[in-house]
């Protein structure tokens, strides 16, 4: 095994962000975490930066620095609503204590752009769980720093009919995925902006459901099984009534897993383009393009295998 992946954390947090980040946390070996960027998707920017040092803290996580990002997508100056996955404090039924930190600052952009010119040319990967405006800033105020991003492994967007039922592509629009219906433009503008990119779709996520005999492993964890019972089980009230589920779709860790357990997943080099207007607004576009910039997951090979993996790892680490 190599030296530990350096990696920027930039998301919404939302609970399945932070699952995703636990999941990253576990694996101190294989990953190095610089620093954690917000913004704003799930939750409000304030909520989304507050849940993530609250977390930190809780897990016992180490002195990682949390910077505030985008509080409104591209060109906006107020933020659209989220579409309430996770209740107003993003967390659902999750109870944390108020973080007794504070932020290292509220330029995630700033701060992207000057850690990436201190680090070797494409040695820091981005992990994005959130709507990618942190990101698509970062690509027009910085782009010589954006160039240095080694990859970006991102969850977001829906390119096919998604599984149980193929009625809907999408989870907050029949044809859009939240991530990028919250900011479309930045979406297209990272997808498109000469960095490589791994994706993990809605199309992909949507093959993982927490369902009652998965949710009772991590109850039966040996450290924060309740807790992470508590994040797999978090949009459950919004995926029942849509998709017919018997339990929640699993969104965010799956981009780890991407990362890190590659061998779990078959993917597609494409093109990808983003619905920028009209009703369907954040959907996306896939070619399969052999020499594309995008590596688009499209199928995971073993669901009870990629469950098994994630909580192997959080038992391991977390006991």
């Amino acid at each position: 095994m190599g030296s530990p992946l350096s990696l920027i954390l930039d998301g919404d947090p939302g609970t399945d962000d932070l699952l995703a980040w636990m999941w990253v946390l576990a694996l101190p070996k294989r990953a190095r975490v610089l620093g954690i960027t917000a913004v704003n998707g799930n939750v409000t920017l304030d909520r989304t930066a507050a849940n993530a040092l609250a977390f930190l803290d809780y897990i016992g996580g180490p002195d990682i620095p949390v910077h505030a990002g985008a509080r409104a997508p591209l060109d906006r100056d107020d933020p659209p609503a989220g579409d309430g996955a996770f209740s107003e404090t993003g967390l659902g039924e999750l109870r944390l204590p108020p973080s007794l930190r504070r932020l290292a600052s509220h330029d995630a952009v700033g701060w992207m752009a000057q850690t990436l010119r201190a680090h070797p040319v494409r040695s820091v990967i981005l992990v994005a769980t959130g709507p990618l405006t942190n990101l698509a800033l970062l690509r027009r105020e910085a782009p010589d720093a954006y160039a240095r991003i080694d990859r970006i492994v991102a969850m977001g967007g829906s390119f096919a009919p998604l599984p149980p039922n193929f009625v809907r592509r999408g989870n907050v629009t029949p044809w859009a995925e939240f991530n990028f219906w919250m900011d479309a433009a930045a979406a297209q503008s990272v997808l498109n902006g000469g960095v490589p990119v791994l994706l993990a779709p809605a199309d992909v996520t949507h093959q993982l459901v927490s369902d009652p005999a998965r949710l009772a492993r991590a109850r039966a964890l040996p450290l924060f099984g309740q807790e992470v019972a508590l994040m797999l089980n978090a949009p459950y009230h919004l995926d029942k009534p849509k998709f017919h589920t018997d339990g929640a779709f699993l969104h965010d860790p799956t981009a780890v897993a991407c990362l890190f357990y590659p061998e779990m997943f078959e993917t597609v080099r494409a093109q990808a383009h983003v619905v920028q207007e009209g009703t369907g607004l954040g959907a996306g576009l896939m070619l399969p393009d052999g020499a594309g910039g995008v590596e688009v997951a499209v199928r995971v090979k073993d669901t009870d295998a990629f469950y098994a993996r994630l909580f192997d790892d959080l038992a391991a680490h977390y006991a």
